[in-house]
């Protein structure tokens, strides 16, 4: 999900993974997946196979930790600040974690296909020797919406073919 906001001398690029479900709706799914399993697990130790309560209650714990794992990755984003004569770039969860300050003069972003027609294009903003991805989790068409957002902010974008070939 790519959203650009403009305000005076500050432009702001947020980018962020797609999410079908928050956390919220992830816990509910887990606790009626749980609670499913372990009626069944209860039924089969009350006929005598007590030994599977043991692998449902790991099976319960496996699917919340998996649950945690993919909300947190789809948590993180990038945050791509225009302002004055700096171009920003912040990566993190909730936070940021890592961040970049290139000079906005001379700065370009990247563009180079893949060899397969459906896989999302490697976008990089470039300043000087400092070349960083953004949006490695973004589909074909929000990568597309991405560079048009970094064009429209007054950016030069340059393209390269799949095996590295410029193409303009």
């Amino acid at each position: 999900m790519v959203s650009a906001r403009r305000e005076d001398e500050l432009a702001r690029i947020v980018i962020r993974p797609n999410r079908s479900a928050d956390w919220r709706d992830n816990r509910l799914l887990w606790v009626v997946l749980a609670a499913h399993s372990l009626v069944i697990a209860t039924g089969f130790a009350l006929a005598g196979a007590w030994v599977i309560l043991p692998f449902a209650g790991l099976e319960t714990l496996l699917l919340g930790a998996l649950l945690w794992h993919v909300q947190r990755r789809c948590s993180r984003q990038e945050v791509i600040t225009l302002s004055g004569p700096l171009l920003s770039i912040a990566k993190g969860i909730g936070r940021p974690e890592r961040s970049w300050d290139l000079a906005l003069d001379g700065a370009s972003v990247s563009v180079q296909e893949t060899e397969f027609p459906n896989d999302p294009p490697r976008i990089s903003l470039c300043s000087g020797a400092t070349q960083v991805d953004v949006g490695e989790f973004l589909s074909r068409e929000e990568g597309e919406e991405l560079v048009d957002a970094l064009r429209r902010l007054g950016i030069r974008v340059r393209r390269q073919g799949a095996h590295g070939r410029r193409s303009f």
